[in-house]
């Protein structure tokens, strides 16, 4: 079942529904049958993607976008756009992927369909991945392009209003450029933040700790939350800086987001925690908690999968 509130009934085992039942139960037969992911090594991993393989169902390449580098005054970033004409709206989307995999390609037939549905021109950023190119470069890609956008949407695209947002590590580096440009006083044409599944604390909360060596199956395991987390932040990284865990920094004044998360996921208290802090700081925020859900639930189609969309294009369409 799908709830918008934090209650007792959203992490009762009753509840799930039969559909999240069957995706577990396919997702755990899956695992079964290959190596642990965070025993293979990124760049495999990235190529099984790219070839169609992996656990999340593959999407194709659609010819309807269009590669671009990007530039802010010094800086550059590639970027990847799905245009129209006579948008509402920009969606900025970030990639999940732990910061150490994915492209903003991966996702062509999901962006393609949001750009059409919600009348919007999708935006996704082609950040610098690590472990080659570790912390800061992703988030300064990021906020590059967030930069770039507030100085030229208007005469790029005849719009000023940003919904920005991103899945898991995406939904990190969303916070993370919404906070980067509080400080520079930008934050005016977001209009929302969609934020699913995503990591806010790189110290890790209690739902992974807690899951250290359990022999339970998750589609993202303790094991590979702490290879992308190594790997991303080399060296002598502070993990409580906000521009690192997000759920640290001053959420005063940040726009209306939705934090979606089931309750399978070893990310579920980021979520929970974040929607809390967005709150306590006087921003607007909602939640959608699905019973029993495991990590990226939203790649694999179902009834609750398409429920959760219908409500992320309810939110969006309210706050734009």
């Amino acid at each position: 079942m799908i709830f918008t509130s934090i209650s007792p009934d959203a992490f009762d085992i009753k509840n799930i529904s039969k559909d999240i039942h069957e995706m577990n139960n396919n997702i755990a037969s899956m695992l079964s049958n290959v190596p642990p992911s965070h025993e293979i090594p990124f760049e495999v991993l990235q190529d099984i993607r790219r070839n169609g393989g992996g656990l999340l169902p593959y999407q194709t390449i659609s010819n309807q976008a269009e590669n671009r580098i990007i530039e802010y005054e010094s800086r550059k970033a590639s970027v990847r756009i799905f245009n129209i004409a006579d948008p509402e709206f920009i969606y900025l989307h970030i990639h999940g992927g732990g910061h150490c995999i994915g492209a903003a390609d991966m996702q062509d037939q999901t962006l393609e369909k949001a750009s059409k549905d919600l009348n919007c021109v999708v935006i996704s950023v082609e950040y610098r991945l690590a472990p080659k190119n570790p912390y800061p470069a992703a988030p300064d890609d990021c906020e590059t392009v967030a930069l770039w956008l507030v100085k030229n949407s208007k005469k790029e695209f005849n719009t000023e209003k940003i919904i920005i947002g991103g899945e898991s590590a995406g939904a990190n580096l969303s916070a993370v450029t919404l906070q980067r440009l509080k400080e520079k006083d930008l934050l005016e044409p977001f209009k929302g933040a969609n934020l699913i599944y995503g990591s806010y604390d790189a110290r890790l909360t209690p739902s992974t700790i807690l899951k250290k060596g359990s022999d339970e199956i998750f589609l993202l395991s303790y094991e590979m939350i702490k290879k992308f987390r190594n790997s991303y932040f080399q060296g002598n990284i502070d993990l409580s800086l906000p521009d690192v865990s997000p759920i640290q920094g001053d959420l005063t004044g940040m726009p209306p987001a939705l934090f979606t998360v089931g309750t399978r996921d070893l990310l579920l208290d980021d979520s929970l925690f974040m929607y809390g802090r967005w709150l306590s700081y006087g921003s607007k925020a909602n939640i959608i908690i699905v019973t029993g859900a495991d990590h990226a639930f939203n790649a694999f189609p179902s009834a609750t999968t398409k429920s959760v969309e219908d409500k992320i294009s309810k939110f969006i369409k309210s706050v734009v």
